[in-house]
Formats: structure tokens, sequence, C-alpha cells
């Protein structure tokens, strides 16, 4: 039987997430992230500062991170192995167990947002990265809650629950998040 509702032969919900999670696992976690840097250290001190803040420093109490330094070194690697878990629902787009495990990076990596926003004062512009793990979350757990078409043939519950309750749980961390930079002091 084919599909109603198509987009690069997928049901629709599967082609996006399948766009999302190239385009956020190579794109941003592989060349921004990762060759960027070594390509030029003045572009990637921006992206730095303006897509993930906590890995450029400079805010309160937090020096400065010069470009390829060991904190940053290690932060590459680190989104290496992100970019690698992220990736992979599009290559095994019907391996539940797969695209679960990204949906709970997503929930990991907001809670190390919400730690630095909460604690360490990170700047609002991390509400971003954020915001878009909630996102992320929300279109995976979608595509596989609906399974448009039938397009996966055994949709485990349990799994769709444990996605459910981390794609809460980003939500949540959103919300403190954002009302953490709300209650921060304005400079004046």
């Amino acid at each position: 039987r084919s599909p109603r509702n198509t987009m690069f032969g997928l049901p629709t919900p599967f082609a996006v997430c399948t766009v999302m999670w190239l385009v956020h696992g190579l794109v941003l976690d592989i060349f921004i992230i990762g060759v960027l840097p070594f390509l030029s250290a003045s572009a990637s001190d921006a992206q730095r500062l303006d897509k993930v803040p906590w890995a450029a420093g400079g805010y309160e109490g937090y020096p400065k991170v010069p470009n390829l330094d060991p904190t940053h070194r290690r932060f590459i690697t680190e989104n290496a192995a992100y970019a690698l878990l992220r990736a992979s629902p599009a290559i095994f787009i019907t391996n539940v167990p797969i695209i679960t495990l990204c949906v709970i990076s997503y929930v990991i990596e907001g809670m190390t947002i919400c730690w630095e926003i909460t604690c360490y004062k990170a700047p609002a512009n991390s509400m971003l990265p954020q915001t878009l793990m909630g996102v992320f979350a929300t279109t995976s757990t979608y595509a596989v809650a609906t399974n448009a078409d039938d397009f996966i043939p055994d949709v485990p519950a349990d799994l769709v629950l444990v996605m459910k309750c981390c794609t809460a749980v980003t939500w949540f961390l959103w919300v403190l998040s954002v009302s953490s930079i709300a209650m921060k002091p304005k400079k004046a």
C-alpha cells in the first residue's frame, strides 16, 4: 500500500524528521561545530557565541574559551558523538529504539543547557538550542507516535511512552530556563 501523504517517498512526518536529523546531526554537529573551527577561528567563535555560548564562555564567572583550546576540542568531540546518535534515525528510520535514543539525547542536552542557564547564568541566546531540543524531541515523538500510514511495522508502546516523557521533560526544562532568564536582574 502506498502512503497517502508523502515527501521524498516517506510519510510527511518521517520525511520532516529525516531532514531535521540530517541537518542537526551533520550540518550543525559536524560542520559548524566540528569542521568550521579548523577553517576559520573567527567564524567559529561567532557561531559559538551565537548558537552554543557555553562552548565559547565569556559570561559571568566563565572565562572565554579560545578556538581549539582543550575545552573547545572536547566540545567538538562530544558533538561528533551527538551527530552519530542524531543522524542515525535517518538511516534506520523504522527502528524505534534508535529514534528513542535520539529523543533521550535531546532531553540530556536540554538538561545541560538548563543547568548552564539556571546555575551559571548562560546568556539568553542559549534559549535557541534549548528550544530546538524541545522541537526536535516533539517532532521525533510525533512521527513515531502517530506512525503515519503504518510506516513502522511495530511501534512498541513502552518506547513511545519513554519518548513522550522525555519530550515533556524537555519542555519542562525549557520553562525552567526561560523563567531563569526572565528573572535575571537586568543590567543598567
